[in-house]
């Protein structure tokens, strides 16, 4: 389980979807702290795996949104995430939720 700081730009949050997403029309990330707004946005799908915290995301089968703004994680406190993936109207995949924690 990575952590996170309050309010910083440019940290790379992955989830593993376990399965290949790379066709999918779009991926988002759905981030949903304990108190407060559910947040979704849009991720990529690299192409080369990367190992982190002892956790293999291997390439095309995990989504990535790196933070933009302060209020991307503005909660300090547990939060969960999960991906979701839209193949087409009638195909939507996403995984289970991972737990996290954002530090102050």
């Amino acid at each position: 389980m990575s952590n996170y700081n309050k309010g910083e730009i440019g940290s790379i949050i992955r989830v593993n979807a376990g399965e290949d997403i790379s066709s999918a029309a779009s991926v988002v990330i759905i981030l949903q702290p304990e108190a407060g707004t559910v947040k979704e946005f849009t991720a990529t799908v690299p192409a080369v795996t990367v190992t982190v915290d002892n956790v293999t995301y291997t390439a095309n089968e995990y989504a990535e949104y790196t933070t933009t703004s302060k209020e991307d994680l503005d909660y300090v406190g547990r939060w969960r995430k999960k991906a979701e993936s839209t193949f087409s109207s009638v195909l939507v995949t996403q995984t289970n939720y991972v737990k996290f924690r954002v530090l102050p």
